[in-house]
């Protein structure tokens, strides 16, 4: 009888030790970023062909799993053409998830599904890369536009980037990331703002009502696109990107006004507003665009240029 119990215990053991030896050896443990994977340098890793093994953990960290196919592929080429700008520089690669990592996020019962959308999308668009003037482009991308995307000259002050250009994105309305509605109290803006406000104001911020404290801030410049590149606080010069991330804002899409005795910030968009709007590019999709015509709405005099086969 004790040597039968023996043996019920050991298969029971043995079977719940096997699944979890496979997870361990599907995840890898978790650690190791899809990026950092045996990478040459730059010069090297371009002579011998880009390793498109990296771009699924690219991918998965920048474009969710329900978006429309030719979204997944225009997304394809520009993880591809932002790595190979990268490796030419001696920079960093995009940030990649690892295998683990996707796992959890997706859950083992969808990971070889999802897994395999973004495979197909890099082998439809394989070695497909974005280049202006002979160069890979900066293939800048973010969430959802304030209705536009920007201009870069408008941002940098130079035509270092022809083919940022501001393009029509008024679908991204319809996101629900497009809009965000803050309210704050004097004393909170204050606070929250840091060195944003000079000594004085700070010690005072408690007795500052919401109409003083707006009197302190002028929007100075602000895009056709509506994103705010200077703000005056107290005087001082700040930009609208340098305001919104010590806020945590969603954008630099920003305004102020006064409701009942509070500061309400009304903020458009989501991210930097440069290049194309992952929501912009999936509603072209559904539209019927391909990967290729959604690229060239959104950067403006591009070339497509296969590297490899």
């Amino acid at each position: 009888m004790k040597h039968f119990l023996y043996r019920i215990l050991f298969t029971a053991a043995i079977f719940i030790l096997i699944p979890v030896l496979i997870t361990i050896l599907i995840q890898g443990g978790g650690k190791e970023p899809v990026e950092n994977l045996d990478f040459m340098t730059g010069t090297e890793r371009l002579e011998e062909g880009f390793d498109e093994d990296v771009l699924p953990g690219i991918l998965a960290n920048e474009i969710a799993m329900d978006a429309e196919p030719e979204a997944v592929k225009a997304q394809a080429v520009i993880a591809r053409t932002n790595c190979l700008r990268a490796i030419e520089r001696g920079e960093n690669l995009p940030q990649g998830l690892t295998r683990g990592e996707m796992i959890r996020m997706w859950g083992q019962e969808n990971f070889s599904e999802c897994y395999s959308l973004l495979e197909g999308s890099i082998e439809a668009t394989r070695g497909v890369v974005m280049m202006y003037d002979g160069e890979y482009i900066q293939a800048d991308f973010h969430q959802c536009s304030a209705g536009y995307t920007r201009d870069a000259s408008e941002i940098y002050g130079t035509d270092a980037y022809p083919y940022l250009k501001s393009a029509d994105s008024r679908t991204d309305l319809t996101s629900e990331h497009f809009l965000s509605v803050l309210f704050y109290t004097p004393q909170e803006l204050v606070e929250k703002g840091g060195d944003l406000f000079g000594e004085e104001i700070r010690a005072a911020a408690a007795e500052k009502t919401a109409a003083e404290l707006l009197s302190l801030i002028e929007i100075h410049k602000r895009e056709q696109s509506g994103y705010v590149t200077e703000a005056m606080v107290e005087g001082n010069n700040h930009s609208g990107e340098e305001i919104r991330l010590l806020y945590g804002w969603n954008s630099s899409a920003f305004s102020f006004k006064e409701v009942d005795g509070e500061i309400r910030v009304v903020i458009k968009g989501l991210g930097h507003g440069l290049g194309v709007s992952l929501y912009g590019a999936n509603r072209l999709a559904k539209a019927g665009y391909s990967y290729k015509d959604i690229l060239n709405y959104f950067y403006s005099g591009i070339e497509f240029v296969t590297q490899y086969d």
